[in-house]
C-alpha cells in the first residue's frame, strides 16, 4: 500500500493528477488550453456532439465544449491535437477521445514496470 501512495505522490508532483476525475470522465467546469486546431460552431449542439466530433477525427485527442452565450452566440466545440492538463473554467466541459481514455485506463490497471519501480525507488530517501 505504501508503494502505491508513493506512486500517487510522484504523479501529483509531475502534475499528472490535475483534475479530480478518472481518465474517461467528462469534466464539467474545466477547460484545456492550447493545441486547438479547429473550432466548430454548433447552433443546437451540446457536449455529447462535441465528444462525437472528436472521436470521429483521427487528429483529435481532446475537446472543449463552450455552451451558447458564454463567448459566442452559438455553442462551440474546440478540437485539440493534444491532451493538455485541464484547468478550472466555469460552464465549460472537456473530455478525452475514447481511445485516449481507454489507453489511460489500461495503463492504470497494469503493474508498474521494472523501470518505473526503479525510478520510484530512486525518489525515496534512505537505503532501498
Amino acid at each position: 500500500m505504501r508503494f502505491f501512495k508513493t506512486i500517487l505522490i510522484v504523479l501529483a508532483c509531475c502534475g499528472l493528477t490535475a483534475a479530480p476525475a478518472s481518465a474517461g470522465d467528462v469534466l464539467t467546469g474545466w477547460t484545456r488550453l492550447g493545441s486547438v486546431y479547429q473550432r466548430t460552431s454548433l447552433t443546437d449542439g451540446n457536449q455529447a456532439m462535441c465528444a462525437a466530433l472528436c472521436d470521429e477525427d483521427a487528429r483529435c485527442r481532446s475537446w472543449v465544449w463552450t455552451p451558447p452565450g458564454l463567448e459566442d452566440v452559438d455553442g462551440s466545440c474546440a478540437r485539440l491535437a493534444a491532451t493538455p492538463a485541464p484547468r478550472r473554467s466555469p460552464q465549460r466541459v472537456t473530455g478525452l477521445t475514447s481511445d485516449i481514455a481507454a489507453q489511460i485506463e489500461a495503463a492504470s490497471e497494469r503493474p508498474p514496470s521494472a523501470r518505473e519501480i526503479a525510478a520510484l525507488r530512486a525518489t525515496r530517501p534512505g537505503p532501498h
